[in-house]
């Protein structure tokens, strides 16, 4: 428990310093050289800290006019929510459907060879490249599958899940596929295999649970690139949700509601997967 709280502190108090850090860091323009400032340190966070014990969060600057973070933070938050949720979701589904349950047949070793040519490929490089192909296919169909108003409601919240999810399945797969293989060369598989058990039965029943474990330790990395990834879509598509207020200006206040905020969308879609991977336990795996 006390290590708990003390991760607790440092975690404040490094997302608090990364929200300051542009008021910290300043330029001598009559040395042309950077300088630190750390002298209003106390009256940053002491505001930061009236703010929240007030029952508000402050304000934030957006097109010119002064709005409350309180107004505008719930739907925000709910949209990156629901992207960063299903993307990581849908890379773990993809992930054992394509790097266990199906991963006997051929389709799937082609799969497996072009998604090792896509792990070359940087992130953002298979971003842009998808927003470019989704705005050519509409030139050449009329059908609209990507906006970047933000008002696009659904336009502007499926295709950002679908990029979101390119990374943590391209990393979960690939963990997956080599566990599994080795896991298949295993002295209890090739005995439920010598006893004429099903394929479907011995993949459940001993391979998943085995490989289950690293599942969950690669979790929060897939997590991490997931949220790594957001910060690019929002931008570039112009999405509504919660980095809005990290890019929106320096000021401490916006920015760190930004990044607790971030750091809360990832402990609700830690938790929401590992439920949803117990609950595929209860429902499918015999102990």
């Amino acid at each position: 428990m006390i290590r708990f709280f003390q991760q607790g502190i440092i975690i404040i108090i490094l997302i608090l310093f990364l929200a300051a850090f542009p008021s910290f860091l300043q330029i001598d323009y009559s040395t042309q050289s950077l300088k630190w400032n750390f002298e209003q340190a106390p009256e940053l966070f002491g505001s930061f800290f009236s703010h929240i014990f007030s029952g508000g969060l402050g304000t934030y600057e957006l097109a010119g006019r002064e709005r409350p973070i309180s107004e505008d933070i719930g739907d925000n938050f709910m949209t990156s929510l629901k992207i960063i949720l299903a993307g990581v979701g849908i890379g773990v589904v993809f992930s054992l459907i394509f790097g266990i349950f199906i991963s006997r047949f051929r389709l799937t070793r082609l799969v497996n060879a072009i998604l090792n040519l896509f792990a070359a490929v940087p992130d953002f490089i298979l971003i842009i490249v998808s927003l470019i192909l989704a705005i050519k296919f509409y030139k050449a169909t009329g059908i609209r599958i990507v906006s970047l108003t933000p008002n696009a409601s659904a336009l502007n919240i499926w295709f950002p899940m679908l990029l979101t999810s390119i990374a943590p399945s391209l990393y979960l797969f690939k963990i997956v596929a080599v566990k599994y293989y080795q896991t298949s060369g295993e002295d209890f598989v090739r005995t439920a295999v010598a006893k004429g058990l099903r394929v479907n039965y011995i993949n459940f029943q001993h391979v998943f649970k085995n490989i289950e474990p690293f599942i969950k330790a690669e979790l929060t990395k897939a997590i991490s690139l997931a949220v790594g990834n957001l910060f690019i879509i929002e931008y570039l598509m112009n999405v509504p949700g919660i980095t809005k207020f990290i890019f929106q200006n320096g000021e401490i206040q916006p920015v760190a509601i930004g990044l607790f905020s971030m750091l809360l969308m990832s402990l609700i879609t830690y938790a929401s997967i590992r439920m949803a991977i117990y609950l595929f336990k209860r429902g499918f795996i015999y102990e």
